[in-house]
């Protein structure tokens, strides 16, 4: 009877521990106010600040007879990058500030803990320097560490992810980092070896390591012939013809395999997988599968409202809500059509919006619980028309130059703006299947 009092004592002096230090933590590290205040907005010359950030990244990376890489960033491209982060992030916002004295980021993620809402803010600043990368301190909530500390446990991290001594050689290719008024400019040594192409392939080879498998790839496979072999009877046809033939199929396979868990999402998947393979461009069927020809040596003319760029909105947001999620869909089909409002481009339009906003919720029901997957099949088994895949488009803007978009709509955070989506959600609430629920 005594060993289990002196146990039971054990235990609770480990869990009043345990509490204490939780406790601390948190007083420690989450903030009742933010770090950074609403700041920068998602429009079409942030959209732009980011297009040249990456591109200015690329083109560094992408010579083949420099043996230092150079990266240069402005404050606009940087805080550019943070408005984008905030739209696939949700609640999370960053401020860059770039002086000839050095770099300091901000950065706040909202937490909500027992109904309340606190904040993680974090702090980062780097001076100039030739050789070692030289972080001032980092600040996560209260607490401050020494540049020197910060850089020992990303250090100790790399060496944990890569192996013994990688992170001393990872930091050892900063080179020097120089501000001029607000740039800054890293100098890196080339990795030995390096040759983007393949590291291209690298990454894509891991991704479908941890993101696929065999067993996916064969059903992929299986439907992209029964779509290929439509397209060649079929070369001018509608969407809602592939989807109805192929979720069909899906019904039948998911009914062999009916014993088996989630048998119908797999499925679904596989069948967007494999539109996207076939009507998708060379960096989409990379990213499924690999490349792959036009069946027939031409590629077929799919159309969604007649129109073959709203079946690549659609395809293409229904591909990237399977692989990633709602947020990033999103975001990428508004930085496409803030991009279109530049000079130059084709205009924002709201109808593009509403093909990228159809294929996410096509997608989020399809791969969404079994109910909702199986709900989908069952749906296409009826005799369907185009009508019943995508509402009217009448009366939605389209062609708007950036002038006009900011004049109207400032941005995508916009009352104005918002109004025009919550009518575009309104058209696809209307029809039967966009209606179908996501409940497990």
């Amino acid at each position: 009877m005594q060993a289990v009092h002196h146990l039971f004592r054990q235990v609770l002096t480990l869990l009043l521990v345990i509490i204490t230090l939780g406790v601390i933590c948190f007083w420690l590290l989450f903030d009742a106010q933010p770090l950074v205040t609403p700041q920068g907005r998602m429009n079409a010359e942030a959209v732009r600040h980011s297009k040249q950030l990456l591109s200015n990244l690329n083109s560094a990376m992408q010579n083949p007879t420099e043996q230092q890489w150079v990266f240069s960033a402005n404050t606009d491209e940087l805080n550019s990058a943070f408005a984008l982060a905030s739209r696939t992030l949700p609640g999370f916002r960053g401020q860059a500030q770039v002086t000839p004295e050095g770099l300091t980021s901000y950065m706040t993620l909202p937490v909500t803990l027992l109904g309340k809402s606190y904040y993680l803010n974090a702090s980062v600043q780097v001076h100039p320097s030739t050789g070692p990368l030289d972080i001032q301190q980092v600040t996560l909530g209260m607490l401050t560490l020494p540049g020197d500390t910060a850089l020992s446990l990303l250090g100790w991290f790399a060496d944990r992810l890569w192996g013994p001594g990688k992170g001393a050689s990872l930091l050892a290719m900063v080179r020097s980092v120089q501000f001029q008024q607000d740039e800054v400019k890293v100098e890196v040594t080339r990795p030995g070896g390096w040759d983007f192409q393949r590291l291209k392939q690298s990454g894509l080879s891991v991704y479908r390591e941890l993101f696929s498998s065999p067993a996916q790839t064969a059903n992929l496979e299986f439907y992209y012939k029964i779509a290929a072999e439509y397209a060649v009877a079929n070369p001018n046809s509608s969407l809602h013809g592939y989807l109805q033939l192929l979720f069909r199929q899906a019904q039948l396979r998911t009914a062999v395999y009916q014993d088996e868990p989630g048998r119908a999402q797999l499925e679904n998947q596989a069948v967007l997988l494999a539109m996207a393979q076939l009507l998708g461009g060379q960096n989409l069927q990379l990213l499924v599968n690999e490349v792959k020809k036009a069946p027939g040596g031409k590629a077929p003319r799919v159309t969604l409202a007649r129109r073959p760029d709203l079946q690549q909105h659609f395809i293409y947001s229904a591909t990237i809500q399977v692989l990633t999620n709602k947020n990033v869909s999103d975001t990428v089909g508004e930085a496409k059509e803030l991009l279109d409002s530049i000079k130059g481009g084709s205009g924002f339009s709201f109808v593009d919006l509403l093909a990228d906003r159809a294929g996410v919720r096509f997608a989020q029901i399809a791969i969404g619980s079994a109910s909702s997957a199986a709900a989908l099949q069952q749906f296409f088994s009826q005799e369907l028309t185009e009508a019943d895949l995508f509402p009217s488009k009448s009366r939605l803007p389209e062609g708007l130059s950036q002038q006009t978009f900011e004049q109207e709509y400032q941005s995508v955070d916009s009352v104005n703006y918002q109004k025009i989506l919550q009518d575009i959600d309104q058209r696809l609430d209307a029809l039967p299947l966009y209606q179908i629920r996501i409940v497990e």
